[in-house]
């Protein structure tokens, strides 16, 4: 278990009950990782690696991905003698962004987008969520389907719940398969592209650097699966997303944190406007060769 992980969720305002849910494990152990995290102090001061943070912060600026082995053999090489374990923690906590003095991010400068496949009551659904990276504003919806224009109207749907646009939305293509044939595989693929362009946002990879860097990205998705679908009384699809966004709602009043909707006051002036005119899609044709 990442005890990086257990800590940040337990900075989020989770309980201890419900993060063992999340990532699987018993109260027992889940107390046991914290009370050693506590005691080892993730983040704190790194000791021998103090002298080479500048130049280990100038490697991850020139080459974000970076590998940490290929990080400590330039650190050796410029007289670093301590761990390789050392500078992999290091690495993590600054990719993550749980060191202390981390930059928040900007408001409506980014939101992060997952798709995937739940059980609804012995129904295979798909969830759709988009999340405020600055508020943490949530929005989500189940469907049926999972097409280009179904994934086009979640996006419509979740401007008009923020009433706004971010500047940019993060997809995590390299390990969602379904992400990938909607948005693109190697770039953005062209109807992709004319939506973006039509709403003023920029579509860009999600730097995962971890598995819990996947965790992170996927939360949203999984507290939504583990918290709210899990023995919900299903109906219909109207009344599942509905009680959902509900849910949602109530959920940022969580108490011993600021407020998600307070900080999504602070955040709604710096979305972009929605566009005027409705985006129409035009349906790519094959075109045959003469």
């Amino acid at each position: 278990m990442d005890i990086a992980a257990a800590l940040a969720l337990t900075g989020d305002g989770f309980s201890r009950r419900k993060i063992a849910r999340m990532l699987g494990v018993s109260r027992n152990t889940l107390r046991k990782y914290l009370t050693a995290g506590t005691v080892a102090g993730v983040g704190h001061d790194p000791g021998k690696l103090a002298s080479y943070l500048i130049p280990l912060s100038e490697m991850l600026g020139e080459n974000p991905d970076a590998r940490s082995i290929e990080i400590f053999r330039a650190l050796k090489a410029k007289g670093y003698s301590g761990s390789y374990d050392l500078v992999k923690r290091k690495v993590r906590s600054l990719r993550l962004g749980i060191e202390r003095g981390d930059s928040a991010p900007a408001p409506g400068a980014r939101a992060t987008a997952d798709l995937g496949r739940v059980d609804l009551a012995g129904h295979t659904m798909w969830l759709f969520t988009l999340c405020l990276d600055f508020s943490g504003r949530i929005y989500a919806e189940l469907s049926d389907r999972a097409d280009l224009d179904a994934f086009l109207e979640w996006h419509i749907r979740a401007f008009r719940y923020f009433q706004g646009v971010p500047a940019e939305i993060a997809y995590e293509r390299s390990r969602n398969r379904h992400l990938k044939a909607l948005v693109g595989r190697a770039g953005v693929n062209l109807p992709m592209a004319r939506f973006a362009g039509h709403h003023g946002f920029v579509p860009v990879p999600a730097r995962a650097f971890s598995p819990w860097a996947i965790g992170r990205l996927k939360r949203p998705l999984r507290m939504i699966e583990v918290l709210f679908l899990r023995g919900y009384p299903f109906k219909t699809l109207e009344g599942a997303n509905t009680a959902l966004l509900g849910w949602l709602l109530g959920r940022e009043e969580s108490p011993g944190r600021e407020m998600v909707k307070d900080k999504f006051s602070r955040e709604q002036p710096f979305l972009m406007p929605l566009p005027k005119m409705a985006f129409a899609r035009v349906p790519l044709k094959l075109q045959k060769k003469p």
